[in-house]
């Protein structure tokens, strides 16, 4: 069922956190899945596992109970349980008798040792089969986990229902669209438009929960997850989903398609770009400028090279590579349009690199460390290539006084931050949506809340191939703006290679 999320604007700053209109109330959340659906087990048993028309003339007939046993109101497992035993012991014979078909729906009850009154139960209903009732279990579950579901709504329709029939919710009279509302409930789901009818059940069903005086979590609810998870297996996605399967073959066929075709044509590019290089060439001395504008070009285009030759564009590496491209993408805008300006602001980014060279080159030398990625003789000399480091000042923070997303704005390119940045930084500072995407897969094991399991095989993610052949291109643009004129770009769409057509078979006449 679609949900509409709130939007940006109409979240709301409390210090350095963006907090959504629900949020910002002053209330306890309550969880369906956590509390409230472990409470309505024996409604979910019998929705999930019938035919709806039928699971909800059964649910009509606890309500008509309820009406004429008004101290039966509370109809979660919890509040069965507080019933007077001879009160109890009839709700729960009319639950269990009312139909074959819903007495072998709750059958499965009978697996769960810490089920409130479970020897009532136990006495009234058949003796479970573990392998066809946990199914059963987890066919219910798996129907009304999502709180907004169609079923789960139903579930919480019956438990609303009760409250106010047997008068332990009231509503004001005399008001049109609560009388209307009411009367949607009232007969559910025939009557009224249910979307707004099923938004007011489960905004009603809700606010009992915010009422009670004891709001802490549910102890049954507690030990019935427990419990499924300690006696049902783990089932990872990735070994039951063919959807998931399907995905993953054509992620890797698509990866070595774009392997083969840029092979030649990313050779050439690179070339073509070195050619270009000499041809712009004046001078042997020092040129920011020059070698700046190119050293963007040629780092954007060889990245784009290594994203595609080393297989990485469905992984972790290709996400923090495109943000390198953004980032790339973005200073070089930046410097194109600031030189106007400011004619040294070139020699400014150029100066802040050799800074930080000389920065990392110092730390190492003084401590005595070494990093294997790196000699720092090799530091030493990067370090002292334009002139004697003891003339180099160091600057610390970024290169210029603007940040990244300041500088996006300023040249226009607010929109490929937006898109690509903040996403792909998670990546590089391994942001929990980073890893929950990367390592991560469900378990689909709905009595295990599809909760999360290590993926077994290398994270196959989308691949960044377009996006990343796009930002190189607008780094080409750049550098054909201020080394006029290069024209040679990454083609962004792939050919599709023609399938062999099968030779038609020769038959004798």
């Amino acid at each position: 069922m679609a949900t509409r999320d709130s939007k940006l604007s109409e979240h709301k700053r409390f210090k350095k956190q963006l907090k959504p209109p629900l949020a910002q109330l002053d209330m306890k959340p309550a969880s369906w899945i956590d509390d409230r659906l472990p409470e309505m087990l024996w409604a979910v048993l019998v929705v999930g596992n019938l035919e709806r028309d039928k699971a909800l003339k059964f649910f009509r007939s606890i309500a008509k109970f309820v009406q004429n046993n008004k101290e039966c109101a509370d109809i979660t497992l919890s509040g069965i349980e507080t019933l007077p035993l001879e009160k109890r012991g009839e709700f729960i014979a009319l639950l269990v008798s009312w139909s074959d078909e819903v007495r072998g729906a709750l059958r499965p009850l009978g697996l769960l040792p810490d089920l409130p009154a479970f020897d009532d139960w136990k006495n009234l209903l058949d003796e479970p089969d573990p392998k066809e009732d946990w199914n059963k279990l987890a066919n219910g579950v798996a129907k009304t986990i999502w709180h907004q579901s169609e079923l789960a709504t139903d579930c919480r329709w019956i438990k609303f229902l009760c409250e106010i029939i047997s008068g332990k919710l009231k509503f004001s009279r005399g008001i049109k669209d609560i009388e209307e509302s009411l009367r949607g409930v009232f007969e559910y789901p025939n009557y009224g438009d249910l979307k707004h009818i099923r938004p007011f059940i489960r905004a009603g069903e809700i606010s009992q929960v915010f009422k009670e005086k004891d709001a802490e979590d549910s102890k049954w609810a507690s030990k019935f997850w427990d419990y499924c998870y300690n006696h049902t297996g783990c089932v990872p996605e990735e070994a039951v989903s063919q959807r998931l399967q399907n995905k993953q073959k054509q992620l890797s066929r698509e990866i070595e398609e774009a392997r083969k075709y840029y092979f030649i044509e990313t050779s050439e590019l690179r070339n073509k770009l070195i050619n270009h290089f000499f041809a712009t060439s004046k001078v042997s001395s020092i040129d920011s400028r020059h070698e700046g504008a190119f050293g963007l070009a040629l780092f954007g285009v060889t990245l784009f090279i290594e994203i595609i030759f080393y297989r990485v564009p469905l992984s972790i590496t290709g996400r923090i590579a495109l943000r390198m491209l953004v980032e790339a993408c973005i200073t070089f805008k930046y410097l194109a349009k600031k030189e106007k300006s400011e004619p040294q602001i070139w020699d400014g980014y150029r100066s802040y690199g050799t800074g930080q060279l000389k920065l990392i080159y110092l730390k190492l030398k003084e401590s005595g460390q070494e990093i294997n990625s790196i000699e720092v003789d090799q530091l030493d000399f990067l370090a002292n290539e334009d002139r004697w480091i003891e003339f180099a000042p160091i600057t610390l923070g970024h290169w210029d006084s603007e940040n990244l997303r300041k500088i996006s704005e300023e040249v226009g390119l607010k929109n490929i931050y937006d898109k690509y940045y903040d996403y792909t930084s998670g990546f590089v500072h391994a942001n929990w949506g980073a890893v929950r995407e990367s390592v991560y897969q469900k378990c689909v094991n709905p009595l295990h809340r599809y909760h999360r399991l290590p993926t077994y095989d290398l994270p196959l993610m989308s691949s960044v191939t377009k996006d990343a052949a796009e930002i190189v291109n607008s780094i080409l643009d750049c550098l054909s703006e201020t080394y006029p004129k290069f024209d040679p770009r990454i083609n962004l769409d792939i050919p599709k290679t023609p399938k062999p057509k099968k030779p038609k078979s020769k038959r004798k006449v």
